[in-house]
């Protein structure tokens, strides 16, 4: 199976003790089949460790302790099973996050999520356009060819980025609804972290804010970028089209409103936060679709 991935793919590396918002601190963090064979099969002291801190169930996972941490983060910031045992030994949910995979009949995309500080920064400050080095017949699929199309508009820096999204759902033939309280549908979706509502609430007034320049530009195209690949081609199994075109265009609004200083620092701690709130959860997800698709004329 090819595996694709954009090209700054290979830029990532988990920066552990150095994260600010680590992965292990307040997701339930889930065993595969394989990994807990091993877990079951290892001797000595630290294995009964692993084994007590298991708990058994029809999805088994860690014990989380005092602040919803994974017991094996330890007070220096790393992860007691990498230290002893080595990378090999992660369950794969850990060893894969903060990737997500598109998959397709004869390859497979792999991408970076937003969700990770180190994964965040590197996608939002990317200077040059992203590329994605597709096969030729990975672009003889037509929602690939339309993707690209898509991309291209994003892209092209003729056009500053609130011009770019206008002849985006132009090319479409599709408009944000105008007629929608996005904070509060925002506000009504599952939360996860209380840090998202101090910039929900920057949405009360309407998501069309304007940045005081373009300086960020080039972010916002990374952003879009981002949108479009990871959650587009997904319309393969819903036929949300559409829908998942205007959710790129939804949150890049809603994020730039949100970002009253138009700083890049501020930009990277938003989407961080809206890539947990959102993209982790179907539900959520699903319901933003749900109403983009029932506000159109």
């Amino acid at each position: 199976m090819q595996i694709i991935t954009p090209d700054y793919y290979n830029d990532f590396k988990c920066i552990a003790d150095r994260c600010r918002h680590s992965c292990c601190i307040g997701w339930e963090i889930d065993i595969d089949d394989v990994t807990l064979e091993k877990y079951l099969g290892l001797k000595g002291d630290f294995a009964s460790t692993i084994k007590s801190n298991i708990e058994f169930c029809d999805t088994p996972h860690f014990k989380l302790g005092a602040d919803e941490r994974c017991p094996f983060l330890n007070k220096n910031g790393l992860c007691d099973i990498i230290t002893n045992l080595g990378e090999d030994m992660l369950c794969q949910i850990c060893s894969d996050h903060p990737r997500f995979r598109n998959f397709y009949d004869d390859f497979t995309e792999i991408g970076l999520g937003l969700t990770c500080e180190a994964a965040a920064e590197i996608v939002l400050t990317k200077k040059d356009k992203t590329n994605f080095n597709l096969p030729p017949e990975a672009l003889e699929l037509p929602i690939i060819k339309l993707r690209e199309n898509l991309f291209a508009v994003l892209q092209d820096r003729d056009f500053s980025i609130d011009e770019r999204v206008d002849n985006l759902l132009t090319l479409i033939g599709a408009k944000l609804p105008d007629n929608v309280d996005w904070y509060s549908v925002f506000d009504g979706l599952e939360k996860l972290d209380n840090a998202w509502d101090t910039y929900l609430s920057r949405i009360k007034d309407g998501i069309d804010s304007p940045a005081a320049n373009n300086s960020l530009d080039t972010a916002y195209e990374q952003l879009l970028v981002y949108l479009i690949f990871r959650h587009f081609t997904d319309c393969r199994y819903d036929e949300k089209l559409t829908e998942r075109v205007l959710f790129a265009a939804l949150i890049y609004k809603t994020l730039k409103t949100m970002n009253r200083s138009n700083t890049i620092k501020e930009l990277l701690e938003i989407a961080r936060l809206y890539s947990g709130e959102i993209e982790y959860s179907d539900e959520n997800i699903n319901t933003l679709l749900y109403m983009l698709s029932a506000h159109q004329d």
